[in-house]
């Protein structure tokens, strides 16, 4: 909730409505304030293929911002650019208006990461950091640690997917069992010690998820430390893996 009242600060409008218990939503609607939104996106462009709903959002916004919206051929223009974006026209739109076709969706074609501080931000809204710890056959104790940072993101963007094996120097892609989508994975100890951790330390996260980086970072010094191989150490391992994520469903 803080890091949405810092986003509405930030774009100087907007309001924040909660939904149920643990769940709340930022939303602009007003043309000043959207006004201030492309203003932001057109400074720092998105990467991934949002980019592309982005800028059919845009060309909507200009068709009301000239009043062609209220015209038969601007209105179904809109209607051309609306099922072009997102899930498309809904059924009811559809058999209203049976002759809309979608138009062709722009193609991204930049995906390259300029900006640490976007992974960052990124990281914020599609990564995790999980810990686990599971029965083992080759420990003493008969359980073993690992660790996992992970990052989806859907399979459409599989090239900028690819960009953050190039990024950090390490992981791999895999796909989710419904192949709708693709995580970014990295689980060798080495590479989370030596890359994953010391970017995050540099360019720290906010809101809840910089908490379970803290958690994450606090599971790597005892493995690093070989204390997960101890009776004590495995249970502060699990007494902190206990807090983690507590805003996910772990699969």
């Amino acid at each position: 909730m803080k890091l949405l009242f810092q986003i509405q600060s930030y774009f100087g409008g907007g309001k924040i409505n909660k939904h149920g218990k643990n769940s709340s939503s930022f939303r602009i609607a007003s043309l000043k304030n959207l006004k201030v939104v492309l203003s932001h996106f057109d400074k720092y462009s998105l990467i991934s293929n949002k980019q592309a709903d982005y800028i059919l959002f845009k060309q909507v916004l200009d068709l009301i911002i000239t009043k062609k919206h209220l015209t038969t051929e601007g209105f179904k223009e809109i209607l051309s650019i609306k099922a072009t974006m997102n899930l498309g026209l809904p059924k009811s739109l559809k058999t209203v208006f049976p002759d809309i076709f979608p138009i062709i969706r722009p193609e991204v074609l930049d995906n390259n990461i300029k900006d640490p501080n976007w992974v960052t931000g990124f990281t914020n809204g599609e990564g995790c950091f999980f810990v686990y710890v599971t029965s083992s056959t080759t420990t003493k104790l008969g359980q073993t640690v690992r660790m996992k940072f992970q990052i989806t993101q859907h399979v459409r963007d599989d090239e900028l997917m690819k960009k953050f094996i190039t990024f950090f120097q390490c992981g791999r892609i895999e796909s989710t069992s419904h192949n709708l989508c693709l995580n970014f994975v990295v689980t060798k100890f080495k590479d989370i010690n030596e890359k994953i951790v010391p970017f995050f330390d540099k360019y720290p996260m906010e809101g809840v998820k910089l908490l379970d980086f803290l958690y994450f970072k606090e599971v790597t010094s005892l493995m690093k430390n070989k204390t997960h191989l101890t009776k004590e150490g495995l249970c502060e391992i699990r007494s902190i893996k206990s807090k983690m994520n507590a805003h996910h469903t772990l699969l």
